[in-house]
C-alpha cells in the first residue's frame, strides 16, 4: 500500500495494490476510486484532502500488513 500527497492539488492518493486499474467510479467531486478488472477496489482519490479530512485526529489503527 501506499499513501501519497500532494498539497499542489490537496490530493490524497492512496494505492491499495499495483494491480492495473480497469474502471473508475466518480463517487463525488472529491471521491474516486479505481477498481481491477475482478471489481475489486486498487486505488483511492480524495480531492480537497484539508476541506474533507480533519487531519488532526487521523490515526491508522490496526492495519494488517498483509503480503500480496
Amino acid at each position: 500500500m501506499k499513501i501519497q500527497y500532494y498539497p499542489e492539488t490537496d490530493t490524497l492518493a492512496i494505492e491499495l495494490t499495483t494491480k492495473p486499474i480497469a474502471n473508475t467510479d466518480v463517487v463525488t467531486d472529491d471521491l474516486i476510486l479505481d477498481y481491477d478488472r475482478d471489481g475489486k477496489v486498487v486505488a483511492i482519490t480524495l480531492d480537497n484532502y484539508s476541506k474533507n479530512v480533519e487531519t488532526i485526529n487521523l490515526q491508522a489503527l490496526g492495519v494488517p500488513l498483509l503480503a500480496a
